[in-house]
């Protein structure tokens, strides 16, 4: 691969990882201002993986998809979710130090909170830290192993070294969960191609 075309992937790459793992502050703001507080282990969000799996649609899917978000980033504990909100603000105005503060923060403030530890992997992957996102991302599949957005990101890390294999399982196992995301669908056609072109 040339360093125009590497330069071109992980420019693509970033801006996935960005529209997949940066929830704009409208939404965090919602989850701020809701009633209940929760998060992986909510018990609405199995219908909601239900439903999600079951769209017939991206508009559908779309809809369900960012009630599930929603949920992930809820959390009982105003201090956690105070972290996620100072984070994430950090990270939309590109400044990743800052928000990196604020999710280390997180992670040592509810270590079983998997967001948490989803959205230090965003900062991470952002930095160039590639192998600390991965990390990062096994201990968010840990504690949530539907966490579509999670496998999304650990298939744009594993697309960024070259491991089209890697990418491929995690790829097709996000959608297995996730049917409707278009933009892994894209990355995974470029990868099996990719895939195909290094075996000949």
């Amino acid at each position: 691969m040339s360093k125009n075309n590497i330069k071109s992937v992980h420019s693509m790459n970033r801006f996935l990882f960005n529209s997949i793992f940066c929830i704009p502050l409208t939404t965090v703001l919602l989850v701020m201002g809701s009633p209940i507080m929760a998060d992986q282990n909510d018990p609405r969000l199995d219908l909601l993986f239900k439903n999600l799996k079951a769209s017939v649609s991206f508009q559908k899917a779309s809809s369900v998809e960012i009630q599930i978000w929603k949920i992930w980033m809820e959390h009982r504990n105003p201090r956690a979710q105070s972290s996620m909100f100072l984070g994430i603000e950090a990270m939309n105005n590109q400044q990743l130090g800052k928000a990196l503060g604020h999710f280390n923060q997180l992670t040592e403030i509810e270590p079983e909170f998997a967001e948490g530890w989803n959205k230090r992997a965003t900062v991470l992957y952002l930095m160039g830290r590639f192998k600390e996102s991965e990390e990062d991302i096994l201990r968010t599949l840990k504690l949530e192993p539907r966490h579509f957005g999670a496998l999304s990101g650990q298939g744009l890390i594993r697309m960024a070294l070259e491991d089209w294999s890697g990418a491929i399982t995690v790829l097709e196992a996000g959608l297995r969960i996730h049917p409707h995301m278009s933009g892994v669908i894209r990355n995974l056609e470029y990868v099996r191609k990719k895939q195909k072109e290094s075996m000949t």
